[in-house]
């Protein structure tokens, strides 16, 4: 197209503190020539994620009224005014997508739907019955079958949509676009001392930080001299955890969740991400984490959950086990508490996996080809 493309981004709450990498998308968007505007039910976390380009029902006159009409119905005047205005949508999260659906069939935009984790697994968790996604319930197929293009984190992901029904000439795997940059100091030496783990995350069954726990009480066990850190962001479970640490006395270290992600992987040895299907059904995506932990030149001992094994090359860039093998993370974590060499050499591939992979820049390369294909 000769003129700017005008990409829609649908996210009903505009944004969670953890999703910095739609953050990261719409601005990569804009400095690569995407005119990037967004619609939001909701503005959240609005000081970390500056923009004047969200329209936000809870920030205007009737808004209230405006948002229960499209939750309802996924229509609302607001929603259509705003959609008229450019060439394509890109829907965040596969239950975003149903109430992009009307608006692209009536206004003649292409759609696009983005899953990140969770959503590809709502269709069997108990949370389809949450008034919340009954829309999805409902219309998974139809998004299916009417959405022009859907973007998925993995090879894995889209083996899951493609068993739903979702076409798979549709589907695209397109990477989360992290900004490397963040994580670009070199790693000081280290003389001496502890082995710093580090798990980073929401304090949620999924992210499995209660094996992590027991995986390091078992390492220590086995004579690795380890200094265990968890920066959480403050939510419910994190009182359990910090029981069970007491329980196996385990001295762990809980710094602010304010705490910046880049300095504390800064102070860290090798990043710790034990994750598993909860039992709800929740699954992780890809994990930011595990990009933001080997650009800052971090092993990463991880479980073979979802899309990890594409992140970490087992024996390459980290040490993988199965889902809530405590004994086998626990024996990684030795292993690499004992080679400091494995654990730089491990490191300094997973930084140049990242380059190559997840950056900003291949972000953005991957998405602009889907937009292309539908402009």
């Amino acid at each position: 197209m000769s003129e700017r493309a005008r990409v829609g981004f649908i996210r009903h709450n505009f944004l969670p503190p953890s999703e910095t990498f739609i953050y990261t998308s719409m601005n990569a968007l804009a400095d690569a020539g995407f005119d990037v505007t967004a619609f939001a039910l909701r503005r959240r976390s609005a000081a970390k994620f500056p923009s004047e380009r969200v329209t936000s029902l809870d920030a205007v006159r009737g808004g209230a009224l405006s948002a229960a009409l499209y939750r309802a119905t996924t229509w609302s005047p607001r929603f259509f005014a705003w959609a008229r205005d450019v060439h394509l949508l890109h829907a965040h999260m596969g239950y975003t997508g149903v109430h992009g659906l009307y608006a692209a069939r009536r206004l003649g935009k292409p759609l696009v739907t983005s899953f990140y984790g969770q959503d590809g697994t709502l269709h069997r968790s108990w949370k389809r019955l949450d008034p919340t996604y009954w829309h999805y319930a409902l219309r998974r197929r139809a998004l299916f079958a009417r959405g022009d293009r859907f973007c998925v984190l993995s090879a894995h992901m889209r083996a899951a949509l493609v068993e739903q029904g979702c076409p798979e000439a549709k589907l695209r795997v397109v990477r989360l676009g992290v900004d490397l940059s963040r994580f670009a100091g070199e790693r000081a030496p280290r003389g001496g001392g502890p082995t710093t783990v580090l798990m980073v995350g929401r304090e949620v069954e999924k992210k499995g930080f209660d094996d992590g726990l027991r995986a390091c009480a078992a390492a220590r066990a086995l004579g690795a001299d380890l200094r265990v850190v968890v920066l959480g962001t403050g939510d419910a479970g994190l009182p359990a955890l910090q029981r069970l640490a007491a329980e196996l006395s385990l001295d762990v270290a809980w710094p602010d969740p304010a705490t910046r992600v880049a300095a504390a992987m800064a102070e860290a040895d090798v990043l710790l991400v034990p994750s598993r299907t909860a039992r709800n059904g929740d699954q992780e995506g890809t994990p930011t984490v595990i990009c933001e932990g080997s650009a800052a030149a971090l092993p990463v001992v991880a479980t073979r959950h979802a899309g990890i094994p594409e992140q970490v090359e087992h024996a390459g860039t980290g040490l993988l086990a199965d889902e809530r093998d405590v004994d086998g993370l626990a024996a990684h974590l030795a292993r690499l508490a004992a080679h400091p060499d494995e654990r730089a050499a491990m490191g300094a591939a997973g930084r140049a996996k990242m380059h190559a992979e997840y950056s900003v820049a291949a972000h953005v390369r991957d998405l602009s080809a889907v937009y292309r294909e539908l402009l």
